[in-house]
């Protein structure tokens, strides 16, 4: 199981961006739905390393939250509510939580063999992070089943300069980022 602890950057100076984050999240299919824990913090389950990876390149891409993914079991059965949860998976999820603002990424992943996942998450959320406007404005329309043609007359460039834009802000290399780092996370040992 994947615990996932978000917990929102220089809160004391900042509105509160619980509620929009919560928001956004809903759209991943998860074991319990994030849901506020603490303060600023919000706290979900999931058994999909995909959705993992998702969640991830959602959150890092806004530079605004701390990201924790505890890997190990939760106790059954689960209760409707994380924040009633309890397992190593979501004292991993504190521990990376707390670890992750001392990365460059502000992500940590925690949890027994943990690391080459890791280290795939975070080229992966050095790749988004590094992007231009308009590169992260390409990558984010090309949404699955659109062509680079529709994509381009959207935002009103030639094909070629779209092209241009998603070599430049790397997307092939996401996409292949976040194949491994899903591969990764569905292989570590139980």
């Amino acid at each position: 199981m994947f615990a996932i602890t978000i917990d929102q950057r220089r809160s004391r100076e900042n509105a509160d961006g619980v509620p929009g984050l919560l928001a956004a999240l809903r759209e991943h299919v998860l074991v319990r739905e994030f849901e506020r824990t603490a303060g600023d913090e919000v706290q979900g389950l999931s058994d999909d390393p995909a959705v993992v990876v998702d969640v991830v390149c959602s959150v890092v891409a806004t530079q605004d939250w701390w990201v924790g993914v505890g890997v190990g079991a939760v106790d059954e059965p689960i209760p409707r509510s994380v924040r009633a949860s309890r397992g190593p998976a979501l004292i991993a999820a504190r521990a990376a939580v707390e670890r992750s603002s001392s990365t460059a990424v502000g992500l940590a992943v925690e949890g027994e063999g943990t690391r080459h996942a890791e280290t795939a998450l975070h080229a992966l959320a050095r790749v988004i992070t590094d992007r231009t406007e308009g590169g992260a404005e390409a990558v984010a329309a090309m949404a699955p089943g659109r062509t680079q043609k529709d994509v381009a007359r959207q935002l009103g460039i030639s094909p070629q300069a779209l092209s241009r834009r998603l070599q430049v802000a790397r997307w092939p290399e996401e996409q292949r980022l976040r194949d491994l780092a899903t591969h990764l996370l569905a292989h570590i040992p139980s």
